[in-house]
């Protein structure tokens, strides 16, 4: 697991967007600007601004291409075509934007024909330096401001997404369903057929069929991770740990639970070339995370297939719950397949798109929810008496 706070940021800036002509679209804090086709002038005016690099997504025969004038003004030139992004954006044109991106001279310019096609490479480079997921980086597209104005056209949207998807087409996963009577769910995911794999909320009940199934696909067990301290099931960390030495547990630091790894908002679970990103999510618990991997996020109990985990115990508030699910799960975009710790009416995912529209809590004002979560009435989880105490040492049961 690696911490992640480290992430380049793309806001504009007055002072430098003021030096380049109308209509380019600057971030500053990462020296990139975008934009549509440019006069001579405007070209010249962007050089004078201090531009260093320069590439271009039309190719060079169209009428509009800059080339000669950049290669006047001895500025770095580069044209890799991306005139149908649906189609273009193959695993060789990937590596030539995120190469070119993470090698060229700041400011770099970035030009096609509207600046609309210009924050793809742009966001493929972002994604791959700070290390998002398909959803995350998608979504950091949609809340940059201003926003890459590729958002504005879903095709665009999910030509970008499936080019951000393309490490992860081999990734393994499988949901599992725990039938000892907690109802919840395990997933485990690897990086690639016989590659690292982590395990998310295994329960004690069930280790021997997790690790019969890691063994049966030939992977290599590297993290058993949860999303919280449970209270409704024994946590199968320990046991794993103990047939298999070399797996270390993972757990919010926020939870007072014991790990080998605590992880906070923002670090990743790495597992091969795949990884998970962490994501705040307190309110049913302190120290509730859920996990973003691909176009993936796994909620724990923070968020339900139409519901919630509830509110009125382990430091748990209604508040704090529903500003983690807005602020975290339903700002990344809504075709995001949500998988949750638990389903009680035979779900097995849902999307956040469909949680935003149609939970029942959580698509409602903040103190509808409130009223709501406080009017439950629901009774002491029958095992937490058992469940919590073990599961504050990682579930690990004296012999």
């Amino acid at each position: 697991a690696r911490s992640g706070h480290s992430r380049a940021r793309c806001r504009p800036s007055r002072t430098m967007a003021s030096a380049f002509p109308d209509g380019c679209i600057v971030y500053e804090s990462d020296g990139v600007v975008l934009a549509g086709d440019l006069s001579t002038e405007q070209i010249a005016a962007c050089v004078a601004a201090g531009a260093r690099s320069w590439l271009y997504l039309n190719d060079d025969a169209n009428p509009n291409c800059p080339r000669a004038s950049v290669e006047d003004a001895k500025v770095p030139y580069a044209c890799v075509p991306l005139l149908d992004p649906l189609n273009d954006l193959t695993p060789n044109v990937i590596e030539a934007f995120t190469s070119h991106m993470a090698s060229a001279a700041r400011p770099a310019i970035v030009q096609c024909s509207t600046a609309t096609r210009a924050g793809i490479p742009y966001l493929l480079h972002l994604a791959r330096v700070n290390k998002l997921p398909a959803a995350s980086a998608i979504s950091h597209a949609h809340r940059a401001s201003p926003p890459f104005k590729f958002t504005e056209r879903p095709p665009l949207v999910r030509a970008v997404a499936t080019a951000l998807s393309h490490p992860m087409r081999s990734l393994v996963f499988r949901q599992l369903f725990d039938t000892a009577g907690s109802s919840t769910y395990t997933y485990l995911l690897a990086d690639h057929p016989g590659g690292d794999a982590v395990l998310v909320d295994p329960v004690v009940e069930q280790v021997d069929r997790d690790l019969k199934l890691v063994e049966d696909l030939g992977l290599k067990l590297k993290y058993v991770v949860n999303t919280h301290c449970h209270a409704d099931h024994v946590t199968g960390s320990g046991l794993i740990k103990r047939k298999l030495p070399g797996v270390r547990s993972v757990i919010a630091k926020d939870s007072g639970a014991k790990a080998d790894v605590h992880v906070a908002h923002g670090d990743r679970v790495e597992f091969g070339d795949a990884f998970l990103e962490v994501r705040a999510t307190p309110g049913h618990t302190e120290g509730c995370l859920s996990y973003v991997c691909d176009n993936m996020v796994f909620t724990g109990d923070a968020l339900l297939v139409r519901g919630c985990g509830r509110t009125d115990f382990q430091g748990g508030s209604a508040e704090t719950l529903y500003d983690s699910v807005h602020a975290q799960i339903f700002t990344l975009p809504d075709d995001t397949v949500v998988y949750p710790a638990h389903d009680y009416k035979g779900h097995r995912s849902s999307t956040v798109g469909e949680e935003k529209r149609l939970n029942p809590r959580l698509s409602k004002s903040k103190a509808e929810f409130v009223e709501i979560m406080g009017n439950l009435g629901l009774p002491y989880p029958k095992k937490i008496d058992e469940a919590l105490p073990l599961n504050l040492v990682c579930g690990i049961q004296e012999e």
